[in-house]
């Protein structure tokens, strides 16, 4: 979420089957366009080494689109007045788009902070503060595009675990052998958190239980800043194992 060279926007997906990481596929590639920001697909070796058996029509393919964003076509550029601006500013952050090569949006990219044409415009403090600014206002269309988290077993339970990326095999396990006395939260879109769709699900909580392979519960942390709900335990694992569901139904107080 924070590691970088400065502020700048970004989405997180974390998914946790193989059905969920086809999906991931094709919707990191549509928001990185959409939103001209980096999206990361959080998966771990324990997801990239697993195996199954899967029809082929648990791939929805019907559902796959391609949404290029504010991308220019060449009429867009024939017909556009006045001088391309690569990075303009915009209300919504995201500037127009246009592939390289055409005579029309001639542009330039530097490294460091730059201008709206691309130009280098480090020493400039009053263009950075809106750069930043510009790049920051992304996250807020890309939250709403941002999906709320699963629900596995009864809609009530005494217990909600809550889990995001590869926990999910190992929880749903737990949750069955609990036979409905808990149930799951499974979180796949964790940046930027959509804390108006998580909310909902909070507020029917009971008891909170967060399950996370590291060691300081970074999921939790960001739920409890972005929703004001606070778990009542945290179940972490991070000996470079995957959970198992004895593991987590040892551990459950």
């Amino acid at each position: 979420m924070h590691a970088s060279q400065g502020e700048f926007s970004r989405v997180i997906l974390a998914p946790g089957t193989i059905e969920e990481c086809f999906l991931s596929g094709w919707r990191a590639f549509n928001l990185a366009e959409k939103y001209q920001c980096p999206v990361i697909v959080l998966s771990d070796n324990f997801m990239a080494n697993s195996v199954r058996t899967i029809e082929r029509s648990e791939f929805h393919f019907q559902d796959v689109v391609v949404d290029r964003g504010e991308l220019l076509t060449r009429e867009d550029l024939y017909r556009m007045e006045g001088e391309y601006k690569r990075y303009a500013f915009t209300e919504s952050g995201i500037s127009p788009r246009a592939l390289p090569g055409h005579p029309h949006a001639v542009f330039q990219v530097c490294s460091d902070e730059h201008d709206q044409k691309g130009h280098f415009a480090d020493e400039d403090p009053e263009n950075r503060t809106k750069m930043v600014q510009k790049r920051l206002r992304k996250l807020d269309a890309a939250r709403e595009e941002m999906r709320e988290p699963s629900l596995y077993g009864a809609e009530q339970a005494e217990v909600t675990l809550v889990g995001w990326g590869s926990t999910y095999g190992a929880l749903r396990e737990v949750v069955d052998r609990l036979d409905g006395r808990a149930n799951l939260l499974h979180f796949t879109d964790l940046w930027p958190l959509p804390a108006d769709k998580v909310l909902p699900h909070l507020k029917k909580v009971r008891r909170l239980v967060t399950v996370e392979n590291n060691a300081t519960g970074q999921f939790a942390r960001l739920l409890r800043a972005y929703t004001g709900v606070e778990a009542e335990q945290q179940i972490s694992k991070f000996d470079g194992r995957p959970f198992s569901p004895e593991y987590v139904l040892d551990r459950l107080s």
